[in-house]
């Protein structure tokens, strides 16, 4: 579907007009915004392969520098469109997004299963589980546990205990979470490490990267010295992730200092905060990230 650029086209269900901004699917007309439109063009011109994110951003914000995130919202609104039609846009690892036919049954808009919150009450009479009755039972049932699991010193409360489910890649080597305000000025080095099977994931200050090293498994922390007005935030939260116990490696990516004695003090005060390592050209953090996670490849 090379050519001239697209302006109305059919695949399967789904009929596409550029010119109205509109996307039929499945009898349902949505009416889309221009990014969303260039991003389905280019998505469609290449049908069944994947288009890298790069190029994405390219056709739907040219001449400007915007976060993935921005792709991933506008991905989102597609995919609400195409609910419930024949086609879907499917993330390809390390490369970017891919619009294709549904290889199963089309269910609707995606959401993940809902797991039974209690498997072992299914048997329970269906009088019993609906009503102003059943709930007083169940509220009943629920009061008993909680006051036997507290009068045995053990939390009433689950603990989870395996890894949390995340949307990488299963063979991903390690992952990445990477600290920084302006995260665009890494693209390059996100998208390497991507292409080494490094998930990489963003933080673009202190408070939210200690959130998701709280609930997150991280192989490797990398930061940059100052955020904002804020000169050595990545110091302070290496030394407060210190303080929390959290023992994942920090490497601290910065500029170097012209002044000799300055390169020495920044290396100190890396160092006495409790950082791994410190890396100040984009060769220098590549080789050594990847020499702690991907020696091989």
């Amino acid at each position: 579907m090379s050519g001239a650029p697209t302006s109305s086209l059919r695949i399967a269900d789904v009929a596409f007009n550029r010119e109205a901004r509109t996307l039929d699917a499945a009898g349902r007309q949505t009416l889309l915004d221009n990014r969303s439109c260039n991003i389905f063009v280019a998505l469609a011109e290449n049908l069944g392969t994947p288009v890298d994110k790069e190029r994405l951003l390219r056709a739907a914000w040219p001449d400007q520098i915007v976060h993935e995130n921005s792709l991933a919202k506008a991905i989102g609104r597609l995919r609400q469109a195409l609910a419930s039609s024949q086609l879907e846009i499917v993330a390809s690892y390390g490369v970017g997004y891919a619009l294709r036919e549904r290889k199963g049954k089309v269910c609707g808009p995606e959401e993940p299963p809902v797991a039974d919150a209690a498997p072992h009450l299914s048997a329970t009479p269906r009088r019993l589980r609906s009503g102003p009755i059943g709930a007083s039972l169940m509220l009943l049932v629920i009061a008993i546990v909680g006051l036997l699991a507290l009068s045995l010193g053990k939390p009433a409360i689950a603990v989870r205990e395996t890894p949390p489910i995340t949307h990488d890649a299963p063979d991903a080597r390690a992952t990445i979470l990477w600290v920084d305000d302006h995260p665009a000025n890494n693209r390059l080095e996100i998208a390497l490490f991507k292409e080494r099977r490094l998930a990489v994931h963003l933080a673009h200050n202190t408070e939210d990267a200690l959130k998701l090293l709280a609930v997150n498994h991280y192989d490797l922390v990398l930061s940059d010295l100052g955020r904002g007005e804020d000169r050595l935030a990545g110091l302070k939260m290496t030394q407060e992730m210190k303080q929390r116990g959290m023992k994942v490696p920090v490497i601290i990516y910065t500029v170097r200092p012209k002044d000799p004695s300055g390169q020495v003090a920044q290396r100190r005060l890396v160092a006495d905060a409790g950082a791994a390592d410190l890396a100040v050209t984009p060769t220098e953090v590549r080789t050594k990230v990847l020499e702690r996670l991907a020696p091989s490849a």
